[in-house]
């Protein structure tokens, strides 16, 4: 009986740490918090607000152009960050580079309502929200719309270009290409947890918790081929541990022309433009220029 009440100790103790593993995907332990606002850059802007389909409030700014440019980029931060880290990153791209910028906060994110972050799952939800409310309250500004996205950003917007036609061009910088491939590799760099059984039973419950059973089948090199004929520039750091430079690749190999890649040197997970200056600023303005009609 004693090897029974030790096998059972042991099932309770894994269960318990994938428990835990799962609502560190579904909570990250370390959420920015919203301490970077349009007006620390003398930005003029505008706070907006919108219903996704599941019923949740989302936040965000519109930043218009200083120069009255149509043109407007739909801006998408990553897991655990929020609009303002984003902008402290960007907002460039409305100062130099003239465009108006969409910035909003996804679900569980900011200034946003929501419980759970799912790492793209159900973020595409927020992303088909934000592209509606541009059409409906900005519809002369959403003729000509392009996609900046980075980390969980860039592969909720991977995932959803096939379903946005009119959307024209996207920039990604370190996206992931297999959502089970992200997970596994956080929870090794992290804790050097092995996926079997780990990870896998980490996944399990994470389905059962969001009561979507493919919620982890969310998966943007399958979506990167559908993209086109929209250009594609894909941004990746070659030290990058978690959305390494070969899994950047595997995003880049499976999208279609037109595309193109940047692994930048020295550079961390979504810090390339720390590590690369004003080469990011002018490859980043030079693309969007070229592949958004005025």
């Amino acid at each position: 009986m004693i090897w029974l009440a030790a096998a059972l100790l042991l099932a309770a103790g894994t269960y318990a740490v994938c428990w835990w593993g799962a609502g560190i995907i579904l909570h990250p332990p370390a959420m920015s918090p919203m301490w970077i606002f349009p007006e620390q850059f003398g930005l003029r802007y505008e706070k907006i607000a919108f219903k996704t389909r599941d019923g949740l409030e989302l936040r965000g700014w519109f930043i218009p152009s200083t120069t009255g440019d149509a043109r407007t980029l739909l801006m998408c931060h990553g897991w655990g960050d929020n609009k303002g880290e984003l902008l402290k990153q960007t907002y460039f791209l409305n100062e130099n580079g003239g465009f108006n910028l969409l910035y909003f906060d996804f679900r569980s994110h900011g200034e946003s309502e929501g419980r759970i972050t799912t790492i793209g799952g159900l973020e595409t939800i927020d992303f088909d929200a934000a592209v509606d409310w541009l059409r409906a309250n900005r519809p002369e500004f959403s003729r000509s719309v392009g996609v900046f996205g980075v980390s969980m950003g860039a592969a909720v917007t991977i995932a959803s270009l096939p379903k946005h036609p009119d959307l024209r061009c996207a920039v990604v910088e370190s996206p992931f290409s297999n959502y089970r491939t992200v997970i596994k590799r956080w929870a090794w760099n992290h804790f050097k947890l092995p996926y079997y059984p780990l990870v896998a039973l980490t996944l399990h419950i994470l389905r059962s918790r969001v009561k979507d059973p493919e919620i982890d089948s969310f998966n943007p090199v399958e979506a990167a081929p559908k993209a086109s004929p929209r250009p594609l520039f894909v941004i990746g750091g070659a030290n990058d541990r978690l959305m390494t430079p070969e899994d950047v690749t595997k995003v880049f190999s499976a999208a279609r022309e037109p595309k193109q890649l940047w692994i930048v040197p020295d550079a961390w997970h979504a810090k390339c433009r720390e590590a690369s200056g004003m080469e990011y600023d002018t490859r980043v303005i030079g693309f969007f220029t070229r592949n958004l009609p005025p």
